[in-house]
Order: C-alpha cells, then sequence, then structure tokens
C-alpha cells in the first residue's frame, strides 16, 4: 500500500510539473511581445480594428517561448467573417461563391496588414487595385483585355467589381445575367414588341464581355455569329447568296437587339 501511494506520488508530481514551471516564468503575451520579432506592419496605427494581434492569431506556447513560425494559427475566413458579417450585406453569400469553391481565404486576395497590390502594373495604367489584384489570378481574362475590343478596365472607365461580386456566387443574384449588362446599357434594354431571343436569354451568346478581337465585343465576326444560330433563307436574300450579302447582317437587321415595328428586326 505504502508503495502505491509512493507511485502515485511521484507520477502526480511528473503530471503537474509543467504546468508548475510555466506558472512561475510566465510568457508575456501582448503586441508588444509580438513586435519583439514581427516588425509593425503598414497600418497597424490607423487600423483600429486590426491592431490587436491576439484578435485574429492564436499563438501556442511553443511559439511564444521558442518563436517558431510552425506553430502560430492563422485566421480563416471564418474567423474574418465573425467580425466582417454584420451590417455588411455583400459577405452575406460568401458560402456559395466561387471563391470559397476554390477553397481560397479572405488573406488570399486582402492584404490583412497592409494592402494586397501597392503599385498598379503598367499594362493596368489607369485601373483600380481591386481589378490588378483579379487579373493576378484570372490570366485568362487579362489576355482578353488587351484585344482590340474590350470593356474599358484598364483604362480606369470600369473596375473588375462593377461587375462582379467577389464574396458571392455567380448563381446567387435574383436578377438575370443581362440586368447587370442593362445598368450601363440601357438602349438596349427591353421589352420589346419583337424580341431577338438570344438578346432575352443571355447577352453573352453573342458578345464576350471581357473582350474580344471582334468589333462589339461579338463572340464571332459577322455573319459567322448571326450563322451560329439562323440559315440563309435564299427566298429573302435573292437566290444565289453574294459576297455583299454575307458582309454583315446588321446592314439590313439594324434593330439587332429588339423592334417595336418590324418582325424581322429590320427596324
Amino acid at each position: 500500500m505504502r508503495t502505491l501511494i509512493t507511485i502515485l506520488t511521484a507520477w502526480a508530481a511528473l503530471c503537474l510539473a509543467p504546468a508548475t514551471a510555466l506558472a512561475q516564468s510566465p510568457v508575456p503575451i501582448g503586441n508588444e511581445a509580438c513586435k519583439t520579432c514581427h516588425v509593425s506592419y503598414e497600418g497597424h496605427k490607423d487600423n483600429i480594428f486590426h491592431s490587436d494581434c491576439l484578435a485574429c492569431h492564436t499563438p501556442e506556447g511553443k511559439h511564444l517561448e521558442e518563436g517558431g513560425k510552425g506553430t502560430m494559427k492563422f485566421p480563416t475566413a471564418d474567423n474574418c467573417i465573425a467580425c466582417h458579417q454584420n451590417n455588411d450585406h455583400k459577405r452575406m453569400n460568401w458560402a456559395f461563391s466561387e471563391h470559397k469553391k476554390a477553397k481560397l481565404e479572405c488573406r488570399d486576395c486582402h492584404g490583412i496588414h497592409s494592402p494586397k497590390i501597392k503599385e498598379l502594373n503598367v499594362g493596368m495604367w489607369k485601373s483600380d487595385k481591386n481589378s490588378q489584384l483579379c487579373i493576378s489570378c484570372h490570366k485568362d481574362v487579362a489576355a482578353r483585355m488587351t484585344m482590340p475590343s474590350h470593356h474599358p478596365v484598364k483604362e480606369g472607365g470600369l473596375s473588375c467589381t462593377s461587375c462582379h461580386d467577389p464574396h458571392s456566387s455567380k448563381n446567387t443574384p435574383l436578377a438575370s445575367k443581362n440586368e447587370l449588362c442593362f445598368k450601363c446599357h440601357q438602349n438596349v434594354r427591353g421589352p420589346k414588341v419583337f424580341e431577338h431571343a438570344p438578346v432575352v436569354e443571355d447577352c453573352t451568346y453573342c458578345h464576350n464581355p471581357h473582350g474580344s478581337p471582334n468589333r462589339r465585343l461579338l463572340q464571332l465576326a459577322q455573319p459567322m455569329q448571326c450563322l451560329q444560330c439562323h440559315s440563309l433563307a435564299s427566298n429573302f436574300h435573292g437566290g444565289v447568296p453574294r459576297g455583299a450579302q454575307l458582309r454583315s447582317c446588321t446592314n439590313c437587321h439594324s434593330a439587332i437587339h429588339g423592334s417595336h415595328s418590324d418582325p424581322k428586326l429590320k427596324y
């Protein structure tokens, strides 16, 4: 019995030793302790929300004692949303967003301590930093924006976020994709008495919004764009088609986005 008590006493002392040692020599915790190793990041003084290191980072004992980077826990998107979801409708659909499906974290796009993009790329000479950040990943879109016909993003007329919500899903909005186009292109907005079906359904059937080698952002040059859906009826085009007839469909069918007076969309 006395031997058992001795063993239990020794085991208890062994288990309590680390906690006792830590209590006798506590490791300092706080912003000032962090800054002894980590340089002061730009924005710490001005940004009251990101000025507290421990609000986002959870250091483990080993990190505090030895300065080991591998034991520092970085904030996830859920941590960020815990603060940023209040009164912020822009992030309410993050759970359904394309970026979340791609396993991106907030820190992949946002500079937590300082701006992610500090200088604009020469090719985006009048654009904004949001667009510069987007094309750093979306290289295919960046290439489209250099084509002869493109939306004026690099010229500063639009931003990627003018059309895209990076915190939401392209399937979330109740309005159609066309409604986004009609915010700027009011002149082609319906309803019209005689509608052109592709125009009603989806503008991108005919237009590539990021850029095209063809005029007016067309996916294909005329007449090939039109011939994707329409066969050339000989009884309406004077028998055997001639080069002049196939040069540009809109020379005759000028009301291509809809008409109030002609079912063949001529005027």
